[in-house]
């Protein structure tokens, strides 16, 4: 069965703006409307700023709560080549990163009181952690279990390809550890190369239409689509979240599955696991 699985990088770190606590209130009131779940990728700085704001977000009984890393250093270096040209964008150390996942965790467990299992990586890469078994190691010695971190193109840019699936770590030794690649377009990138006005998409709700679509192939293939949004973006551009309500709605009219990651995940575990005992 095809699933979507919405997720969301609350990332804004400015103790002093609004974005974060105007993003969880329009998110809380969109998918209560919707009857809908979703999933929080928090930056640990970001918790801390918002705590009260996220807490009132627990009340609704739909949401999940992840990492995002405490304040958002990269895991691997990004080569990035496009039409305005190429750039590099440099990684943290070993010993930044694993102090990152660690703190992310002990904010989420002291302000929110959730025990983190999912991470999403800043920014993402081409073929996720796949070459990286030593930060695959860091992730799952924090207990970590799955991940978001393919999210680009060989060229270190959008789109990354709708059929690269979810899959397990397997060939790197994390058998239980289960990559979510995020596919599509970014929308973080929707005002410089995605529109609104005048590019590609007039408005927001022609932007939305053109998602739906992409749903459509999803659901006529079978696959998981792991879709995600940030808070400053969709504040920016889409502060009523048309986009995720056109998706809701086209999910359903598809007979798919909307879920929480760690759900799917659950699931996938236990499919796995099915597998391995019909084999014995």
């Amino acid at each position: 069965m095809s699933v979507l699985l919405l997720g969301y990088d609350v990332e804004t770190q400015d103790p002093d703006s609004p974005v974060t606590r105007q993003f969880l209130e329009v998110a809380s009131r969109v998918h209560e409307e919707m009857e809908a779940p979703g999933t929080f990728f928090l930056c640990g700085r970001t918790v801390e700023n918002n705590t009260e704001a996220l807490i009132e977000t627990q009340k609704t009984g739909l949401f999940d709560y992840q990492s995002h890393t405490y304040s958002h250093v990269l895991f691997k270096c990004l080569w990035q080549v496009n039409d305005e040209g190429e750039r590099l964008v440099r990684s943290g150390s070993i010993e930044q990163i694993a102090e990152e996942v660690d703190k992310a965790n002990r904010v989420l467990k002291e302000r929110l009181g959730v025990t983190v299992t999912g991470l999403t990586t800043p920014w993402g890469y081409y073929r996720g952690l796949g070459d990286r078994p030593d930060l695959l190691a860091i992730l799952h010695g924090n207990g970590i279990r799955f991940v978001r971190s393919w999210m680009r193109n060989e060229k270190d840019w959008v789109p990354n390809p709708l059929e690269v699936q979810p899959f397990f770590y397997e060939c790197q030794g994390f058998p239980d550890m289960l990559e979510f690649p995020m596919t599509g377009r970014h929308d973080c990138d929707w005002s410089r190369s995605l529109g609104f006005e005048p590019r590609e998409f007039d408005n927001v709700q022609d932007y939305a239409e053109y998602v739906a679509g992409q749903l459509e192939i999803v659901a006529e293939h079978d696959w998981a689509w792991p879709y995600n949004q940030h808070d400053h973006s969709t504040m920016r551009h889409d502060p009523e979240m048309v986009v995720i309500r056109r998706l809701i709605e086209k999910a359903r009219e598809l007979r798919m599955e909307v879920a929480l990651y760690r759900d799917y995940y659950k699931q996938r575990m236990a499919e796995k696991e099915r597998a391995h005992g019909a084999q014995a």
